[in-house]
């Protein structure tokens, strides 16, 4: 029966020729070689012929267990050393990878989202408008519903031209797009069915080198899925939308106040004939009015007037 570094150094045979160990592997077996007979004729099988010539020398059985567990340690070693520079190419590649379809969503959604947004964002045909008011300050109420979880809410800015951001215009968009939650914010995060929200459609401001006021008006309101060509109307300029009753219209003026729009919620209370200081006292729970004017959001070269967030309702049937 074959002893154990025989059996080591022929399993290496088909390594050794074709150049695959490691310098100092192969001189071993050459020696290993060199002093077995047995090995020698397995190797002369093959056709070729070491470049030294061969002393076949006898070996203790001591000798013969040293040396196999030297070539299994130096295999060990090898073995090691290539499955980590193995899992060093596999995780730049990985890395190469997220950061190229990092790069492929940003592309697709027009500059919004990266991977992950691309693949939580809920797409506009899972989205849909359930109610839609028009206030009577003009600002657009409505109710959107999906058919999956929404976790993450958000809203944009006025999406504005470059051109006319200090000019009157009627070329802006607002936004809202929804999410699920990611498994390492589950449980974190509130998950919902349906949710409101309150778009201005209108800002007045005041330029500020020049003083000169300006209008800016809503072009259209869309829900963004995806990718930039994902998109649901969800109200446009000339669209006709029924005048919101006044229970919706007590809602908003809640939220405007919870929002701090309070020069927003006096004014929607006046344009109704409600008594603003009486109304603002009782959803404040206080004995008097809660009066907090000069509520101007300023933004860099123009100063708007008022604050014209977007305001979005998670509670939509909680009654006011």
């Amino acid at each position: 029966m074959k002893n154990r570094e025989c059996a080591i150094v022929q399993d290496l045979l088909v390594l050794y020729e074709d150049g695959m160990l490691q310098e100092e592997s192969m001189q071993m077996i050459e020696e290993h070689i060199r002093g077995c007979e047995e090995c020698m004729k397995i190797y002369e099988n093959t056709g070729k012929e070491l470049s030294i010539s061969c002393e076949v020398t006898e070996q203790t059985e001591a000798e013969q267990e040293d040396a196999a567990v030297a070539i299994m340690k130096k295999l060990k070693k090898r073995i090691t050393r290539k499955n980590k520079i193995i899992l060093s190419v596999i995780l730049t590649l990985l890395l190469v990878a997220v950061l190229a379809a990092d790069s492929i969503c940003q592309h697709l959604s027009g500059g919004y989202w990266g991977i992950v947004d691309m693949i939580y964002r809920i797409p506009s045909d899972r989205v849909e408008v359930t109610q839609i008011y028009q206030l009577k300050n003009g600002d657009i109420y409505c109710e959107l519903r999906s058919d999956k979880k929404i976790g993450i809410q958000s809203a944009s800015d006025w999406i504005i031209p470059d051109y006319a951001y200090e000019k009157s215009t009627e070329d802006v968009r607002l936004e809202i797009s929804f999410r699920q939650v990611t498994p390492w914010e589950s449980g974190n995060v509130p998950e919902m069915y349906r949710l409101a929200a309150v778009f201005a459609t209108q800002r007045k401001g005041t330029v500020v080198e020049t003083d000169k006021e300006i209008t800016q008006y809503c072009r259209e309101i869309i829900y963004r899925g995806k990718t930039e060509k994902d998109c649901l109307v969800i109200w446009e300029r000339g669209q006709k939308v029924e005048e919101a009753p006044e229970d919706i219209e007590r809602k908003v003026i809640v939220e405007y106040i919870r929002d701090r729009q309070i020069d927003k919620a006096i004014q929607e209370c006046e344009s109704l004939g409600w008594d603003s200081n009486k109304m603002i006292a009782e959803i404040c729970g206080e004995s008097q009015g809660y009066i907090q004017y000069g509520s101007a959001d300023g933004e860099e070269s123009v100063n708007f007037l008022l604050n014209y967030d977007t305001i979005l309702i998670n509670n939509i049937d909680i009654q006011y």
